[in-house]
């Protein structure tokens, strides 16, 4: 289940996050990559350059937004270990929520994000980078998870590295396909909460005997 909401502060943080992303790909839409600087960034977003970077390393990073990334906490180690309900599929899912609730994710910002993209594809390719990268951390957690569970793959580097890196392609097609119905849903609602149903279609799919 979704984390408690945030405090008065965090709020405030993200406000401010919020702000310099959508400042800085308004700057790309209306003027071009070329004309995003941080300081522009800053003064429309109303804050100082310091302040930018306490946010986003680079103005790529405030266009791009957070890269996913998996949590190195208690969390990724129960999953480790087994958990938490002890089902492949379902418990992938449970990490990736638990991941997606450490960044904000803004409706407002997905057009806007898309048509920069389209039109600088070194952006896209960063993107797409960033999204294997975080394929490779899926595939090494579950690939840790097998090889605690299993003595006989753990003996099979091959059989192991195929098994978890066909897991991490599931996964991240569930992800993409939470993403893709919450971005063109209408209806409001929280991108964590359209991952959770992914992951529960895919797990229904999955138990299902097809005939």
């Amino acid at each position: 289940m979704p984390d408690p909401e945030p405090g008065l502060r965090e709020r405030k943080r993200h406000a401010t996050r919020l702000a310099i992303q959508q400042a800085a790909l308004r700057i790309a839409v209306e003027d071009g990559l070329g004309a995003v600087t941080v300081d522009e960034i800053s003064r429309r977003a109303d804050v100082s350059p310091r302040t930018f970077f306490n946010y986003f390393a680079n103005k790529e990073q405030a266009i791009l937004g957070d890269d996913p990334r998996l949590p190195d906490d208690a969390a990724l180690q129960a999953f480790v270990d087994g958990g938490p309900s002890g089902e492949l599929v379902a418990d992938i899912g449970a990490l990736l929520v638990h991941s997606a609730q450490a960044f904000f994710t803004e409706r407002g910002l997905v057009a806007e994000r898309q048509q920069v993209l389209r039109a600088n594809p070194e952006l896209f390719s960063r993107r797409m980078a960033s999204m294997q990268e975080f394929q490779a951390e899926v595939q090494a957690a579950v690939a840790r998870r097998l090889e605690r569970a299993d003595p006989v793959l753990a003996a099979d580097p091959e059989g192991l590295r195929r098994r978890a890196g066909l897991a991490a392609v599931i996964a991240l097609a569930a992800l993409r396909h939470a993403w893709w119905e919450w971005s063109a849903s209408d209806a409001g609602g929280e991108l964590v909460d359209e991952l959770e149903r992914s992951f529960a279609e895919l797990d229904a799919l999955v138990s299902r005997s097809l005939v």
